[in-house]
């Protein structure tokens, strides 16, 4: 099974019917992040959530996913949708981007390579490549870790259950900075969506003050000069 018929497979229609408050605060940074009045491609689309509230903030916008189950919602909506493989050069000209949105995407990839220099070859010169993905240092995850207790790492896309996600890999910020670096990007803005104590109880503030405890990495980068 590789990295797409995972993500197809545990993706392929939406888990719940609500979002969850760190999850909106994520949306909020993203919406923030990316502006109006700009081409966007929200380059693993899901369910098209965030895909929408991207296009009611003025932007034009096409949407991109492993899975076609929402393929119907997105004609209804208006906006432009691609099945296809992240992890394969992607069926749009060079440079027609203003800004590249990968939401919770990079972690389930086994090419990361090919899937940066897509998004990079996409994008104007000027464009911008928004990118968030789980804190693998996290408040929780380095108290549980501290503990000697698995920090919600997964060992199969299979072993875990329903709570089993499908991450392939694990990012701190400082790693997710350097591989940017390494495919032609340098990171502009960095923030993060909340760090949490348990699963009720989080700080939106304290995710503001130490982005590097938050439950989120999320980033804004461009193409270096």
């Amino acid at each position: 099974m590789n990295s797409e018929e995972i993500s197809r497979s545990l993706y392929s229609k939406s888990k719940k019917s609500g979002l969850s408050k760190p999850e909106k605060f994520r949306i909020r940074a993203v919406l923030n992040l990316i502006g109006e009045g700009k081409k966007v491609l929200d380059l693993g689309s899901y369910n098209g959530v965030i895909t929408t509230e991207i296009s009611e903030r003025g932007n034009e916008v096409w949407a991109f996913d492993a899975s076609d189950s929402f393929e119907n919602k997105y004609r209804q909506i208006g906006i432009p949708f691609t099945r296809g493989d992240v992890e394969k050069p992607l069926p749009y000209e060079s440079s027609f981007f203003d800004v590249v949105f990968t939401g919770e995407v990079i972690e389930h990839l086994v090419d990361t390579d090919i899937f940066l220099d897509e998004i990079k070859r996409v994008l104007k010169r000027e464009g911008r490549a928004i990118i968030t993905t789980p804190n693998a240092a996290s408040f929780p995850r380095r108290l549980l870790l501290l503990l000697g207790m698995n920090p919600f790492f997964e060992a199969s896309p299979k072993f875990g259950g329903e709570e089993t996600a499908g991450h392939l890999r694990y990012f701190t910020y400082g790693l997710i900075k350097d591989f940017l670096y390494s495919h032609g990007f340098e990171i502009e803005k960095r923030t993060s969506d909340v760090v949490n104590f348990s699963s009720n109880v989080s700080s939106r503030i304290l995710a503001k003050i130490f982005p590097a405890l938050g439950r989120s990495i999320i980033v804004r980068a461009k193409i270096r000069k």
